[in-house]
């Protein structure tokens, strides 16, 4: 079971995204968050494998909370949702630490699919 925790600034986002989550075998939804206020707390508590991360925050930028939370001891890996076009956006936010950039454009399977890749890589 993969352990998830989705953070977005758009609640009927993150609310469909913690449903599907939960509705797709091998996945639960630890956890979700509209911003960055306590997120490294609710991480460390919560324990999740994936972090989900909305690039662009009403108030923060997604990469430095990617930054924040890949510097924190057993540090979840990080698959960054952006609204942004993927190949432009990659480069920065793998330098960022995450471990993969979804468009929200993409359908759900290839959220899917880079969250299962995420878990299996070395999140330290």
């Amino acid at each position: 079971m993969i352990s998830v925790f989705v953070v977005d600034d758009h609640p009927v986002l993150r609310s469909g995204l913690e449903a599907v989550l939960r509705a797709e075998p091998g996945f639960t939804c630890v956890g979700t968050a509209a911003d960055g206020a306590g997120l490294e707390r609710a991480v460390a508590r919560a324990r999740p494998a994936v972090v989900v991360l909305d690039r662009h925050l009403a108030e923060e930028d997604g990469l430095d909370l990617c930054r924040s939370l890949r510097a924190q001891p057993l540090a979840p890996a990080v698959v960054l949702y952006t609204a942004d076009d993927a190949a432009s956006a990659g480069p920065e936010a793998l330098a960022a630490g995450a471990h993969a950039v979804v468009e929200k454009a993409s359908g759900v399977d290839v959220l899917f699919d880079a969250i299962r890749l995420a878990a299996r890589r070395p999140t330290a």
